[in-house]
């Protein structure tokens, strides 16, 4: 049986007579992107601080990787990326060289990662500016923090709130970067406000409240699920869809959706004929949309009816 690579127990924490985690419970597979959500205070910043190991839980039990983050092993962090709060930037230092501080610090070869940065961000502040950090915006500074977070491709990435003040060319990169890590093996949380970037990028979601996650859950149609297959424009997957079962089919300019069962099972044969029929296929999977508006519901505000 292969264990998660993130495994929360009954973990509790409480600050003087406030309680913050109360038997939270939770585990996250390798390679699965995991939204956290809740309202400003539930928790969710103090968590990602607990599965650091930079908060010690009153009780419960924490283990990612095999690592039990309170004991501050090398190991660990070297395995990790992260985004919170503080940047932990050197103003006086351009981006460069605060990256190389990074880079060695991970003990990392810094023409490995120019070549990342070549690759992921390559029309950025990261590659066209030489400014001291203290001179960036905070829409650029989120930048060279998320630049840092997957030197090396770490195993855990957690990020607390990354898309704030990012504009769209930087949440392009993001994205993109977010699926490759994905693709690679690393399982992440995402702390986030923003409801796109929840739907964008994550394949679970959990809902902390009253010091506990709720998992969220979107409502399929009869156990139908929804994907995304990307082709070439002059490509018409519309027959081979409909061979496998697929229903409410759509495309725009390339861009098929639809809707299907057994995923596991259908998934793998469409793509099998559509290589056989030399279609150019870019990209096919789930569809993730639908826990914003699942969040929405839950705190959509009650019909004061004129009420104060």
């Amino acid at each position: 049986m292969i264990k998660p690579t993130i495994a929360i127990s009954d973990l509790h924490k409480s600050f003087g007579p406030n309680r913050i985690l109360s038997g939270l419970t939770l585990t996250i597979d390798k390679g699965t992107v995991y939204g956290l959500v809740g309202l400003n205070g539930a928790g969710k910043t103090t968590l990602l601080r607990l599965l650091l190991g930079l908060l010690k839980p009153d009780t419960g039990e924490i283990e990612i990787a095999g690592f039990y983050p309170w004991s501050h092993n090398e190991t660990f962090y070297s395995d990790c990326g992260v985004v919170l709060e503080h940047d932990g930037f050197w103003g006086n230092l351009t981006i460069e060289e605060n990256l190389k501080i990074f880079t060695s610090a991970k003990k990392l070869d810094w023409k490995e990662v120019r070549s990342y940065i070549d690759d992921f961000w390559s029309d950025t502040v990261i590659t066209t500016s030489n400014k001291k950090v203290k001179h960036l915006s905070r829409g650029q500074r989120m930048q060279c923090a998320l630049c840092r977070a997957f030197l090396g491709w770490p195993k855990i990435v957690f990020l607390d709130e990354p898309a704030i003040a990012l504009d769209m060319t930087a949440y392009d990169h993001f994205k993109n970067i977010v699926k490759y890590a994905k693709d690679n093996g690393s399982t992440m949380i995402i702390s986030s406000h923003q409801l796109d970037t929840i739907d964008d990028l994550c394949d679970r979601v959990g809902n902390l409240i009253n010091g506990a996650l709720k998992e969220l859950e979107i409502q399929m149609h009869h156990g139908m699920s929804q994907w995304v297959l990307s082709t070439g424009t002059n490509t018409s997957c519309k027959d081979i869809l409909l061979k496998n079962g697929c229903t409410k089919i759509e495309d725009k300019d390339g861009v098929w959706t639809f809707e299907i069962d057994k995923p596991e099972e259908k998934i793998p044969a469409i793509v099998k004929q559509l290589v056989t029929a030399d279609f150019e296929i870019y990209e096919i999977k789930r569809n993730q949309t639908g826990f914003g508006d699942k969040i929405r519901s839950i705190y959509k505000p009650s019909d004061s009816k004129g009420k104060a």
